[in-house]
């Protein structure tokens, strides 16, 4: 793999129609130094595992322990898009609807505006890079892990 990659641990629970329905570790996964500060690990709660459902690698089958991967530089991408765009957007209708008109109410109107036409202008975005939206990919761990299927129960 030339690009780096973001990884998760997980257990291959089923292979559905050329998919393969994971069950991942909540925690998080130490790449980047935040560990247990990590997004991943907060929004999973107090749940022991998340379903991740991914596009099937060949070899691999129910009970392999994997590691679910997305490049590194497609995410960052993707979390400008997500999260910088809108807010920035927002930001700007506000300012937009003040500046034309200063009560509050047309304020909030701008400001809620610009946040939907971010939210549209993204989708579109997406549509027409691909990029911008990384898949994860499904990577078979070689060597044997002391991983038991009972640390990832997912009720």
């Amino acid at each position: 793999m030339s690009a780096p990659f973001i990884e998760h641990r997980g257990v291959v629970r089923r292979i559905e129609g050329g998919k393969a329905i994971v069950a991942m570790e909540t925690g998080g996964c130490s790449a980047c130094g935040h560990v247990s500060a990590c997004g991943v690990g907060k929004m999973a709660g107090d749940r022991p595992a998340t379903l991740l459902t991914v596009p099937l690698e060949a070899g691999v089958q129910v009970g392999d322990v994997v590691a679910v991967g997305l490049p590194a530089a497609g995410l960052s991408a993707s979390a400008l898009l997500g999260y910088l765009f809108p807010a920035i957007a927002m930001l700007l209708g506000a300012a937009l609807a003040a500046a034309l008109d200063g009560r509050d109410g047309v304020t909030a109107l701008g400001a809620m505006a610009g946040f939907l036409a971010a939210l549209i202008l993204a989708r579109l975005a997406v549509g027409l890079a691909p990029r911008l939206m990384p898949a994860p990919r499904l990577m078979p761990i070689p060597t044997a892990s002391p991983v038991s299927i009972q640390e990832f129960h997912h009720d």
